[in-house]
């Protein structure tokens, strides 16, 4: 079975970057998104390095389309052999001039969606095992106030992770976080770099459960 890699939540930050340290690799890489409009993008400027990948449309807060969505890119690779969560809204606004709907709404993206896809992906993987990676954030342990909603899903993942890192290894699971402490830019050497760490988090049995990424 060939390598390949599922990315939620594409974007032209970390995704592209993970998207291209994968695909470089030989990796097949698909990728997921509630805009088709992006997702044609990503795949427009991957192509243009020479990167081919599959497009899944779907919304991640629903956890009957996110099942789909990776079955499917399950099947269009062959057999996934990592899924890749990095959605999230980063608001950076004071959580008490937020309405009600921007509260529900980030939660929804930056933990529920989450545990969609951890759940989603044990689902699929079952007895032949497979690796979960999770963008995390340096505000997990860094809070900031003007950026409540966006630390509680990054400190909501990271439990996660860490709370599944020993009962998923009894079933051939992998699950590991990066955790970013900068601002990544698109075509960046820090998106590069975050890419690297998910590399590594993937390909390398012997490294923890969760990599610190800090630009140089």
């Amino acid at each position: 079975m060939s390598q390949s890699i599922m990315i939620i939540g594409a974007g032209p930050a970390i995704g592209r970057g993970v998207a291209e340290r994968f695909g470089e690799a030989g990796w097949s890489v698909v990728l997921t998104a509630r805009d088709p409009d992006r997702l044609v993008e990503e795949a427009a400027a991957l192509s243009t390095k020479g990167i081919a990948v599959h497009t899944v449309p779907a919304d991640a807060t629903d956890p009957v389309a996110l099942r789909a969505a990776i079955a499917k890119g399950d099947e269009l690779t062959g057999g996934l052999t990592v899924v890749h969560f990095n959605a999230a809204v980063v608001r950076i606004q004071d959580l008490f001039s937020m309405t009600d709907a921007e509260v529900t709404r980030d939660l929804a993206i930056n933990v529920a969606a989450g545990l969609h896809t951890i759940r989603a992906a044990v689902s699929l993987f079952g007895d032949r095992g497979g690796t979960i990676l999770i963008t995390g954030g340096g505000i997990a342990t860094a809070p900031n106030p003007n950026a409540v909603s966006l630390g509680v899903g990054k400190v909501a993942m990271r439990h996660a992770v860490q709370a599944l890192v020993k009962p998923l290894a009894e079933r051939g699971i992998r699950i590991a976080t990066a955790t970013v402490r900068e601002r990544i830019l698109p075509d960046s050497a820090e998106s590069a770099g975050v890419a690297d760490l998910m590399w590594r988090l993937a390909t390398d049995r012997e490294a923890p459960w969760e990599l610190d990424y800090r630009a140089p």
